[in-house]
């Protein structure tokens, strides 16, 4: 019986995969989830304080919250208390307070309190609490790094601003302003910054609504200021809250009834948040003199206001989208230059329109889905489209407004007495769910999923639209998701990713929560690019840890460049030229000449933008100035790994004895050459002469080539990645683990090409060796290679694909061993057959075949190909690898289906023999002889035995061959997976691996059937003999037939045959190389989801 039927007392396969699924989640758990020892407050507060700041709050709580909750338990114990409270709470007395701060100070030093005025949203929504949030977190981060400490840690303030003076100015704020004191902290000041430090004032922090500044802001935020520019303090503010705030700032200036205030001199605006470029929010004016970057800087000087925008704008986060879409494969284009009148608006409908025959100079197709209730989603969309000057796209737009999910705030009441951590009201539930597969959710009630889905529906419909009109008949290339709020953004990834499994996605401005594991099904491979990452580089930012999205960056970047403006300006030593000055908005600007291109992979967002080269020197800040930073970013993710020379050696060493080491380890007849070369006694004198080639050479392979591979490894990995993909493994960004796999399926083909027939030629030898037939194997391959010299050139081509090109082979010999003339020619046609080159012409013409078949299929289907590419090296080695891979792979399989098919002919064809002449001699008289000296029947009951042993085992060696194609299917598939890169199970990747794996399983049962219909015949012929012996008499003759009982044990060792061919299905390598490529598959798929599990 076959070995491998046996059982054992080995661990069932189930436990070993548990076991080391096991061993996987406990040594590489990536992050384990934080947990808190903390008590819960259960008891009442006791806390008695009598300072004005007095509200508590931790550092990071949202301010307005906070307060909320105060007045709340106030109004519960009667609305005169609330009322007194508001009476001691003015801006009034806040004044007082800043002017005792500033007569503290001593004496001839001309210093003035800082108020640094935030202004947050103030809406009541989940997003906008969480804005607060990360605002109030961001600015205190940044005014620790400005070493400044709060006076109070866990307690605010809040007055009630001052009144309206005047029927056209509204009231400020309806709500009360929180507030907080913070002092320099001497303490944790570096040597070098000591002298700045003891000029440092107090800082006043102020938290305004963004809503109580929405008209009129200038005229609102000098009524609120006037008492404390009038008490000594300098106002600085970070604001306006976007982009729509800054327009209306904007409007109020350009206003020609606008008048600068004196207070207005003392104001300085730092705008963090507003990212519309300047010229779309200068649209419209004729009365300015410059225009480009920087023109709403100026066009505030020159009303005597001082602002500076620190951040980018959205203009050049597109500009570096469309260059980054066009390493990935798009074509943006320019639009004709104007003939006559033609607007540019119409020579862009007229490159872009859907017109057949139109091909050429066509730019690529995007999507823009935005969210049009803001100034922010309507602007952005224009800066895809082609235009005169700039390259784009064609551009279409869809849109959708903001709060998707559908979610209202809570009460008011619940809402302040949780401090704005209120539970946000979910959407209604809907209990009759649609089930017919059309829409999920019912279009109704406050969720808007339902629009979202419709949405999907119609840019799928629009899309084969494109695939079928003019154009590059692509459809969607790209789709840009733009908007303001990141949960609205995952939702319509959410909604498009199934829809558009090809489409390179893309949005603006960095968020952690793109990163999280639970939204990775639709946030993987997602391109950002943002003004920021999460964090500044190291000297920058200043021991705090990476924030949570790049606003935080932009409010933690405003707020220390406004404290390094407030301490330069108390700066005493005049001696450096403009040392006095503020930072200015060139120097600003230079820092955003280059937005940061961001993909989000598996467990993390990696950077594109100044990834660290070899060699390079990156810039960063000179001195202690920010002025002299000419960075503030940090380094741009790792493109390549860089462990070193020792270990890139080490590697390059394993890789190089991987080449050599497998094929001498297969071929017993290389091993054996050359130790017959190494000890050779031939010439005693010329040994140590090859013994020092032989270490020479592997010196060279071994150590010499390793060791430049190593030292040089750093240059060649830059080369590859300059501009292009990173070299990650399991990240799911970079396509050279994919290119990686399909080198090592080229070269395992040749391996296991090698070894294939290898391992089919000693397993002739060894079935020669065992039955005895070796002497009469040579005599046939002899006689048939001497009848082939008198054939023409188109016969012995035909020969390799017929045998009814072969001639007899009994023709040119006289009895073989004894063997029937009809034995004869088919043991010479199998070994015509059965030749290597034979081998070789028939597999190259299959793989033809299969090639032609394949593109025709594709074609037929018409999918769109999607290769996941960076830049022109990472498409080149793509294409460079993908038909040498798919044709040895195709080669591989079709070697072995042939190998399969000879077998199965050659059973078949004995099987033919066998009946035409039943008790005839066609096997050799040595095999004979030994069959019946092992037996101890005549050979004429042992013949069929001998065909089963023959085909049993031939079929051995065969059926094991069925691995290769299914290794190598396997591995294809893999190449493809998502786990590599954006790589989707596409028509031709399938279409290849299923037509190769559909021909080797046909093979491969035929095979099996092949050999149960030579077992069926065998055994009929035992069972026949039993009962012709049973019934006859006994026997004189001096051969006698065997007995009964050796017919019957016969007859079971029939029966009892497992081995090749005749093994039990379940204990067949076909059912297990089959299960390969859905292992594959479905370990890929494991790897996802232990992603979401942070393994």
């Amino acid at each position: 019986m076959d070995k491998e039927s046996k059982s054992g007392s080995s661990l069932p396969s189930n436990g070993i995969v548990a076991i080391v699924l096991l061993a996987a989640g406990v040594l590489f758990v990536r992050e384990v989830p934080l947990e808190t020892t903390r008590l819960p407050v259960n008891e009442p507060r006791l806390e008695q304080h009598y300072a004005k700041q007095d509200i508590d709050a931790r550092l990071w709580q949202d301010p307005f919250g906070a307060v909320a909750r105060y007045r709340t338990d106030l109004r519960k114990n009667g609305q005169g208390r609330l009322e007194g409270e508001d009476r001691l709470r003015t801006a009034e007395e806040l004044a007082k307070d800043v002017a005792d701060v500033r007569r503290r100070f001593p004496p001839g030093e001309d210093r003035q309190v800082q108020v640094l005025a935030v202004m947050l949203p103030g809406g009541p929504y989940s997003e906008n609490v969480e804005s607060r949030r990360r605002g109030r977190y961001a600015v205190l981060a940044g005014l620790n790094a400005s070493r400044l400490s709060p006076v109070d840690t866990e307690h605010l303030g809040y007055f009630t601003p001052p009144e309206a003076a005047g029927a056209r100015v509204e009231k400020p704020s309806p709500e009360p302003i929180p507030y907080e004191w913070f002092q320099p902290a001497s303490d944790v000041v570096a040597p070098q910054d000591l002298s700045r430090s003891s000029l440092q004032s107090p800082v006043l922090v102020m938290w305004l609504q963004t809503e109580a500044f929405a008209t009129r802001p200038l005229e609102h935020m000098a009524q609120l200021a006037r008492p404390f520019v009038d008490a000594g303090a300098s106002w600085r503010v970070l604001g306006p809250n976007g982009s729509d705030g800054l327009k209306a700032m904007i409007d109020e200036v350009g206003d020609p009834d606008f008048a600068s205030q004196p207070v207005h001199a003392a104001m300085r605006f730092y705008s963090l948040y507003a990212t519309v470029p300047d010229e779309v929010l200068l649209e419209g004016r004729n009365d300015l003199k410059e225009r480009g970057d920087g023109a709403v800087s100026k066009f505030f000087a020159s009303r005597h206001i001082a602002l500076v925008r620190t951040i980018g704008n959205d203009g050049a986060l597109a500009d570096a989208l469309i260059a980054e879409l066009k390493l990935r494969g798009l074509d943006p284009r320019r639009i004709p230059r104007a003939q006559g009148d033609n607007p540019d608006v119409l020579r862009y409908q007229d490159l872009c329109r859907m017109a057949p025959g139109i091909e050429e100079d066509v730019p690529s197709r995007i999507a823009i889905v935005a969210e049009w209730d803001t100034l922010y989603g309507r602007s952005l969309l224009r800066e895809f489209r082609a235009k005169q000057d700039e390259p784009g796209f064609c551009v279409e737009r869809f849109s959708y407004v903001r709060g998707l999910d559908g979610q209202l705030p809570a009460a008011a009441d619940s809402g302040a007495a949780n401090g704005g951590t209120q539970k946000q009201s979910q959407p209604e539930k809907d209990p009759g769910r649609r089930k017919d597969g059309t829409f999920i959710e019912v279009a109704e009630g406050q969720g808007q999923f339902d629009y979202l889905r419709r949405l999907a529906v119609q840019m799928r419909m629009k899309d084969e639209l494109l695939r079928s009109a003019g154009g590059d008949k692509q459809g969607f290339r790209a789709i840009g998701v733009l908007g303001n709020d990141v949960h609205d953004k995952l939702l319509v990834l959410q909604a498009l990713r199934p829809e558009f499994p090809n489409a390179i996605f893309f949005t603006t401005d960095m968020d952690a929560r793109l990163m999280h594991p639970r939204e990775q099904n639709w946030t993987r491979n997602l391109i950002v690019a943002s003004n920021f990452g999460l964090r500044l580089m190291d000297r920058l930012q200043g021991g705090a840890p990476p924030f949570r999205d790049s606003y935080q960056v932009s409010a933690f970047l405003s707020t220390r460049l406004a404290m390094d403006d407030a301490r330069r300006k108390l700066q005493l030593d005049e001696s450096a030229d403009g040392e006095r000055e503020p930072m200015s908005q060139k120097r600003i600007r230079a820092w955003f000449e280059t937005p940061r291109i961001f993909e989000i992979g598996r467990t993390g967002a990696y950077d594109f933008t100044g990834s660290p080269s070899y060699g390079s020197n990156r810039k960063g800040c000179r001195g202690v100035a920010w002025s002299e930073c000419d960075d503030i970013h940090p380094a741009g993710s790792r493109a390549y790994p860089a462990p070193g020379v020792p270990v890139m050696f080490l590697i390059f060493m394993a890789l190089m004895l991987l080449l050599w080491v497998p094929p001498l380890f297969v071929s017993e007849g290389a091993r054996n050459r050359l130790t017959r070369t190494m000890a050779s006694r031939d010439n005693l004198a010329a040994r140590p002469r090859r013994w020092a080639v032989a270490v020479l050479i592997l010196l060279v392979v071994q150590v010499a080539l390793p060791l430049w591979m190593a030292v040089n490894w750093e240059p060649f990995a830059e080369w590859l990645t300059d501009g292009g993909k990173p070299m990650l493994a399991i990240e799911g960004i970079s396509l050279w683990p994919t290119e990686a796999i399909r080198i090592f399926t080229l070269l395992l083909c040749f391996y296991l090409l090698y070894r294939g027939w290898a391992t089919l030629n000693a397993n002739l030898e060894e079935i020669a060796a065992h039955f005895d037939a070796g002497v009469a194997r040579q005599e046939l391959k002899t006689t048939q290679d001497r009848a082939d010299r008198r054939l023409r050139a188109w016969r012995k081509l035909g020969q390799v694909f017929s045998m009814r090109f072969i001639p007899p082979l009994h023709e040119h010999t006289g009895d073989v061993a004894g063997m029937t003339p009809d034995a004869v020619d088919f043991w010479g046609r199998h070994i015509v057959q059965n030749r290597l080159l034979a081998r070789l012409v028939r597999t190259a013409s299959c793989v033809l075949i299969a090639a032609a078949l394949s593109s025709l299929l594709i074609l037929a289907i018409g999918e769109v190909r999607f290769v996941p590419q960076r830049g022109g090296m990472s498409l080149l080695v793509h294409e460079s690898l993908r038909i040498p891979a798919l044709l040895m792979m195709y080669f591989l399989v079709f070697f072995v289906v042939d190998a399969t098919v000879l077998c199965v002919r050659f059973v078949r064809g004995l099987l033919r023999l066998r009946r035409l002449h039943e008790y005839a001699a066609n096997w050799p008289e040595a095999t004979l002889r030994r069959f019946e000296a092992q037996m101890g029947m005549p050979r004429a009951y042992l013949e069929n035995w001998i065909d089963l042993q023959f085909v049993a085992r031939r079929t051995r060696s065969v059926t094991r061959l069925i691995y290769y194609p299914f290794i190598v299917i396997s591995l294809w598939l893999l190449s493809r997976s998502a786990v590599f890169d954006h790589w989707t199970l596409s028509v031709g990747t399938v279409v290849p691996a299923a037509i190769g794996a559909a021909v080797a399983l046909g093979c491969a049962v035929a095979l099996r059937l092949a050999a149960e219909d030579s077992r069926k015949h065998a055994l009929e012929q035992v069972k026949n003999e039993i009962l012709r012996v049973s019934g006859a008499p006994p026997s004189s003759d001096p051969d006698p037939a065997p007995t009964v009982k050796q017919l019957e044990l016969l007859q079971s060792r029939i029966e009892d045959l497992h081995e090749g061919a005749f093994a039990p299905f379940w204990q067949q390598p076909l059912l297990k190389a089959l299960l390969l490529p859905f292992a594959t598959l479905g370990g890929t798929t494991v790897l996802d989801y232990m992603a979401l599990a942070n393994i």
